[in-house]
């Protein structure tokens, strides 16, 4: 046999060996190869359940200030004047240059918790607001300065103004008072004081 019938039978054994194999592996059920032009299906974003986020907590509602608009009814004293306990009819900031002042039975909207002079020297640097800051803060939240019972009426709505002199000027002109005043962030009408009996 010539060489090139030789290929020929090679080639024409290895065929029939190939269609052979396939058809076994039909009768045999082997699954066929997946075909390029039919990629196996990928689930769509749009099918699949989202995680449920956690429940935002419920925001805290402070109880609305009954009287929208509030006018003074009293004579308005000025802040060097007041006395601790006095209850101010109006609050409209810590610096206001005077507030008038009701008995505490009476609706009001802040209270003088606390007044004091900063124990500096007259001749010291001025300190910086942040420290008296945290200074003043220290002297309005002392021991005994502070009804308990009052505060827990009025719970996460109370607040504490800090006033003292926030400027070089204002302290190198000798201002050394501080006050210290509670009220709620709401500006709701409180009753009662703040301060303890005794």
């Amino acid at each position: 046999m010539s060489r090139r019938g030789w290929l020929v039978l090679v080639a024409a054994t290895a065929v029939v060996a190939i269609v052979c194999a396939a058809v076994a592996a039909s009768a045999i059920g082997f699954p066929a190869a997946p075909s390029r032009a039919d990629p196996s299906p990928q689930p769509r974003l749009d099918s699949l359940e989202h995680p449920r986020d956690d429940p935002l907590p419920v925001p805290l509602r402070v109880p609305p200030r009954p009287t929208p608009t509030q006018v003074a009814t009293v004579p308005a004293q000025p802040v060097d004047t007041l006395r601790i306990g006095d209850c101010l009819q109006l609050y409209p900031s810590k610096s206001a240059a005077e507030y008038p002042v009701v008995d505490c039975s009476q609706p009001h909207i802040a209270q003088l918790l606390y007044k004091g002079t900063l124990p500096q020297a007259a001749d010291a640097p001025f300190p910086g607001t942040e420290t008296l800051d945290a200074q003043v803060l220290d002297l309005c939240g002392a021991p005994g300065r502070l009804d308990w019972n009052w505060v827990a009426v009025w719970n996460e709505d109370v607040q504490i103004d800090l006033r003292y002199p926030e400027t070089a000027a204002q302290w190198t002109g000798g201002a050394r008072t501080y006050y210290c005043f509670i009220y709620t962030f709401s500006r709701h009408e409180l009753t009662g004081s703040a301060v303890p009996a005794g």
